[in-house]
């Protein structure tokens, strides 16, 4: 009909249309795409409707007009009675940030990766017939619209396959991203919706009210009702049931609809319009198949096979227009497929598979995040391929035969894990091991008796008039899947996490599901016992007589009376054991599940007594072993408890004291012998027993007649009853009338020692607390001016770094940059130090001493003063040692810093020299130069603060003479001894000793990444200052990041709520407006992202230990000026470790 190159030219037309639709969706996501997500959303879905459904079924209805509506009407059926299922499932799987079918039955099941590995095979080994099927369909449809037939089928499937997985490499494998978006070729698998559907529902009114009259028309001259009445058999019943439960089971499964269904939903609000429209559309579908079949089995009969009537039959009245339209169709209903199932593959294969074995056999050592980011997408790419290459194999290898078969044989193969997808979402019971075997044994049937006699190997084994031997193959290999799950989760146990996992899918059952699942009667008073052997008899018979006064079973009704019995009930044990396990016992008391209800009840029982008596005991031993007399009565006021010491006390005969003993026989005892004061034996014991019953605390002391003098305390118990304690206090008052008679003539003197030390101490305390204010107003300057101007030397230098990024810029101005660069650099070196001085006199510096090697420390040292060396034309000399030293390797390299950056503005031009020494248990670095020495007059001056030496070459330096000042205090709080040798002309020698340690094992020092591409990479930058901000946006955008910003915490809130799932990564400063800060903005971000987050803290505080606080949190810490080599080094290791933690 058409010459080859014709097609060819409409065919990567069309293709390069596809390109730039996804490349605009990409582009402009933000702007156009998102806001129109919703009628996006529901177009993807249409990626259902592939070639089967667009050339397959049309074929199928030529004899048999009712086959194909189980296609379309499964999937309508669960749009409209199974919604709140589905979107159980993308409520779960977007709260979990899940990205396949794979991963949402792993994370239900105990995380199990050995469950999401079985899966992704199932669902590699099904899709592959469905990938050949729309490989074999674009073949097939160029061929048969082809006029000359010079492409054999192999070379032209081989083209087809090569476009189609370069265009998903391209668009659908741009980046590795968590959320495994892909807005650009969603909106181009839209685009493709609609095309087909055009495509198709032209061709369908063509054919009914261009080729034919009318519906009618057609429907009577084809004698469609003697066909229907044909069809009304029990047979071709059972084998539309048996279709339509394959349908609905394998299309919740099907990974390319759970690709564009789920993983690319942003939002659950955009769901609202796909329920609405995703059923007309398959409606429209499944309609207008029905006239296409009727008229091509009767217009073209056996002249072309029944798969390409929706190609040929506008060629009857010579429409070439809609012939390519409908071959359009076709290439959008096979490629969109194709597309969407390799991305879903490659994805699962990857993150499941390929991904996890990578990193447990070899742990990747860079973190540079550019090349690790890149090596992860050539493996993405090159599973796309494999996946393509492996559907195109599986269609050579499959013999010829009809796209329905094809396709009808592939749903099988997912809906065997439909069951485990159910039971996620609505079996509590369901287990690892049954829902493992289930998919397991499904699948292994659907393989032998659906997938292999495909090739060839064997007949199918299932031969029956009710239904096809496929679908009776599929719904047996169903059944067992079924079968399996139940009776192994019966017979297996949770774990824990499987446990834990499944509270996140299904909300728990209460006792009101529980009850109206056993449908039958529950008297309250087995509930009554059953409490009883927990909170004990009164208790229990206390609480129902409350709840049947409070609820009358007339006026609520059964069920509800029964409702509220249970949460009685459950409230009641809840108060002893705690809700969960409350819980479990009733909820094993109705179900009868797992232990015996008096075994349980026994069990606990037996524990509380054990758990008393051990208490009993260890209280009696208590009371025995104090040193006052202690005594207990109950509520009733009698003894329960006493020590040998109350019984000595108050001499009592032994046989007046036992237990059970009414306390006021004691009182009584004791008022008779004198020792509760005067009055009438009758009326102290009531005025006693009147205390005890109201329960009143009380404190007293009370003097026996020999002199002794007892102290007595009591207080109330809560449930009732009275602790008294009685202490003998007859010493403490003898020395107290002893020291009051010596006190009284020592008070007078000490009174007037005490008013002049008073007056003294006043005076000191005047003279204190003004030179206190004074050096600590000098510090809080020095922190302030060193804070506020880095914050705009920092937009200066940010500025200036982005500027030396462009390639425009001539020598000149090249050498200017470098200038201005150069000069900041220094005015940044002065306020280091002012900081440095103002953090040691508050006394802020806390080393952390550990061992290291020295080698580490000089390698940075002479990288870092290696061009400056050049440039001031000093020759830097750094001795390589093995030594390893023990100290603060920040403050000793910051010592060393100023010892050899002095050395280099005074020895120029000249040498440098660092070197280590071992002297004994002690390692000295040494710092020499050449310079012109310092005289000994001076040596103890140059340590002072604001000294600098009067040398032409201290001249032409810059600095506020500080650095041996810090040196020295560093050298101090380390407890380092630095010392000083020189001589005038003859140069100086600086010496710092170090405890040497021993060698210890180090981790390998990842290379600086200072050349990291961060193409597309997302970041949030966070500071309070404009021009930093701006500063740091031109330093990003050099980088090619995409940049957003946030001056406080709820601008930062605004901009994560709109793009938080696109932000890869979070640069905040640490000192915000209104007393925020950045570490806790940074946690909040946090708890927002469903995923991991890395962020950098960067900062000119001078707060204390907020370095460690930004480590303890994960969080990078840089501070100003930024260095921008070592910021690219910092983003490309958290970005590499985020991309191992996603995937490892």
């Amino acid at each position: 009909m058409f010459p080859s190159w014709q097609l060819a030219i409409l065919s990567f037309s069309y293709i390069g249309l596809l390109f730039f639709i996804a490349y605009v969706g990409d582009k402009y996501r933000h702007q156009y795409v998102e806001r129109h997500q919703p009628i996006i959303y529901a177009l993807t879905l249409g990626v259902y409707c592939t070639s089967w459904s667009f050339m397959g079924t049309s074929g199928s209805a030529d004899t048999n007009f009712l086959a194909h509506i189980p296609i379309y009407l499964g999937p309508i059926l669960l749009f409209v009675f199974a919604w709140p299922f589905i979107q159980r499932i993308i409520r779960v799987s977007i709260k979990l940030n899940l990205t396949s079918i794979a991963d949402l039955l792993a994370a239900r099941f105990g995380k199990s990766h050995n469950l999401a590995v079985i899966v992704t095979l199932v669902a590699l080994v099904g899709t592959m017939p469905y990938i050949a099927l729309q490989i074999k369909a674009i073949v097939y449809s160029f061929q048969q619209l082809q006029s000359d037939q010079r492409l054999v089928g192999w070379g032209l499937g081989l083209i087809v396959t090569l476009v189609l997985a370069g265009f998903t490499t391209v668009f659908g494998i741009r980046n590795i991203d968590v959320t495994e978006r892909h807005p650009g070729v969603m909106l181009a698998i839209a685009f493709e919706s609609v095309v087909k559907l055009l495509a198709f529902l032209a061709i369908g009114l063509f054919v009914s009210f261009f080729l034919f009259d009318s519906p009618a028309d057609l429907w009577r001259q084809s004698e469609a009702k003697i066909q229907l009445n044909e069809q009304l058999n029990l047979p071709n019943f059972t084998s539309i049931a048996a279709m339509l439960v394959i349908t609905m089971a394998a299309f919740l499964s099907l990974p390319r609809q759970f690709q564009v269904m789920v993983v690319e939903l942003k939002d659950e609000k955009d769901t609202w319009l796909s329920r609405r429209i995703f059923p007309i559309y398959l409606l429209i579908f499944g309609l207008f198949a029905i006239p296409l079949g009727l008229a091509g089995h009767l217009l073209l009969n056996d002249t072309v096979p029944s798969d390409a009537y929706v190609l040929f039959l506008p060629s009857l009245l010579d429409q070439t227009w809609l012939t390519l339209l409908a071959f359009l169709g076709a290439i959008s209903a096979a490629s969109s497929m194709v597309v969407i199932s390799s991305i879903a593959l490659s994805t699962m294969l990857s993150n499941e598979i390929v991904f996890p074995y990578i990193f447990r056999t070899k742990q990747s050592e860079t973190n540079e995040y550019d090349n690790f980011r890149k090596r992860l997408l050539i493996i993405r790419k090159c599973l796309v391929l494999l996946v393509i290459m492996l559907g195109y194999g599986v269609s050579l290898m499959l013999s010829p035969d009809t796209l329905s078969s094809i396709g009808e044989i592939a749903f099988g193969a997912f809906a065997q894990l439909t069951p485990a997808l159910i039971a996620a979402f609505y079996w509590r019971r369901a287990s690892l091991t049954g829902v493992y075997g289930g998919i397991l044994v499904g699948f292994m049937l659907w393989l032998i008796f659906n997938f292999l006699p495909q090739f060839g190997l064997y007949l199918q084994p299932f031969n029956t008039e009710l239904m096809s031997a496929s679908s009776m193959a599929t719904l047996v290999s169903l059944s067992a899947n079924v079968f399996v799950v139940w009776m192994l989760s019966q017979m297996s146990r949770q774990s824990v996490q499987e446990r834990v996992q499944a509270s996140v899918f299904l909300e728990w059952q209460s006792p009101k599901y529980l009850s109206s699942q056993k449908h039958r009667h529950i008297d309250y008073r087995e509930l009554e016992l059953l409490v009883s052997r927990f909170v004990g008899e009164d208790r229990a018979n206390i609480s129902f007589q409350e709840f049947q006064r409070e609820t009358i079973k007339k006026n609520v009704g059964n069920e509800a009376y029964n409702q509220l019995l249970l949460e009685h009930t459950e409230n009641t044990l809840a108060s002893v054991m705690g809700a969960s396990s409350a819980r479990l016992v009733l909820s094993s008391a109705l179900e009868g599940r797992d232990i015996a209800l008096d075994e349980l009840a026994t069990l606990v029982e037996d524990a509380s007594v054990q758990k008393q008596q051990f208490s009993e005991t260890l209280l009696q031993s208590a009371i025995e072993n104090a040193s006052e007399g202690i005594s207990i009565v109950d509520n009733e006021l009698k003894l329960v408890a006493w020590n040998k010491k109350y019984v000595d006390l108050f001499n009592y005969p032994s046989e007046l004291v036992y237990k059970g003993c009414p306390i006021e026989e004691l009182i009584r005892y004791n008022a008779k012998r004198g020792l509760c004061g005067e009055g009438s034996v009758e009326e102290q014991v009531a005025k006693r027993i009147h205390y005890l019953r109201n329960g009143s605390s009380h404190s007293s002391e009370r003097q026996h007649t020999d002199g002794q003098a007892i102290r007595i305390e009591g207080n109330p118990l809560p449930g009732g009853g009275f602790v008294m304690l009685f202490s003998d206090i007859t010493a403490y008052r003898q020395a107290e009338q002893v020291l009051r008679e010596t006190n009284l003539d020592l008070e007078t003197i000490v009174q007037e020692r005490t008013q002049k030390l008073e007056a003294a101490n006043q005076a000191l305390a005047v003279a204190r607390e003004k030179a206190e204010q004074a050096h600590l107003k000098k510090s809080q300057y020095l922190k302030a001016c060193s804070h506020d101007l880095m914050q705009p030397l920092e937009a200066a230098r940010l500025f200036t770094t982005a500027l030396s990024e462009q390639n425009n810029l001539n020598e000149d101005q090249k050498r200017q940059v470098t200038h201005i660069d150069h000069s900041l650099k220094v005015a940044n070196d002065l306020l280091s130090d002012l900081g440095e001085i103002a953090r040691i006199e508050s006394g802020n510096i806390r080393p952390n001493i550990e061992s290291f090697a020295l080698q580490e420390l000089f390698e940075d040292l002479n990288t870092e003063f290696l061009a400056l060396s050049n440039d001031v034309d000093v020759r830097l000399k750094i001795i390589a040692t093995s030594l390893f030293v023990k100290s603060d390797k920040r403050l000793l390299r910051r010592i060393l810093q100023n010892l050899i950056g002095n050395a280099l503005r005074y020895a120029s031009p000249g040498k440098v020299l660092l070197g280590a020494r071992r002297s004994g248990e002690q390692v000295r670095l040494e710092v020499l130069d050449n310079g012109p020495g310092i005289p000994k007059e001076m040596q103890e001056v140059v340590f002072e603060q604001f000294t600098q030496l009067d040398t032409p070459a201290g001249q032409l330096t810059k600095g506020l003479g500080l650095g041996l000042n810090i040196t020295q205090s560093l050298s101090a709080i380390l407890n380092h001894k630095l010392s000083l040798q020189s001589e005038v002309y003859k140069g100086c020698k600086f010496s710092v000793q170090v405890e040497k340690s021993l060698p210890v094992l180090s981790a390998p020092q990842s290379v600086m990444a200072t050349n990291v591409s961060f193409s597309d990479v997302t970041v949030l930058c966070i500071d309070n200052d404009p021009d930093v901000l701006a500063g740091m946006v031109e330093l990003l955008a050099a980088w090619q990041c995409n940049v957003f910003t946030a001056d406080s915490y709820e601008s930062a809130d605004e901009v994560f709520e709109a793009y938080g799932l696109e932000i890869d990564i979070v640069l905040a400063d640490y000192q915000l407006d209104n007393g925020e800060d950045g570490l806790t903005l940074i946690k909040r971000l946090r708890e927002q992202s469903p995923q991991y987050l890395p962020a950098i803290l960067i900062t000119a505080t001078t707060e204390v230990n907020i370095d460690k606080k930004a480590a303890a949190d994960d969080v990078g810490f840089m501070k100003k000026l930024v260095k921008p080599a070592a910021l690219r080094a910092m983003m490309s290791a958290k970005l590499t470790k985020k991309l191992q933690d996603n995937y490892s």
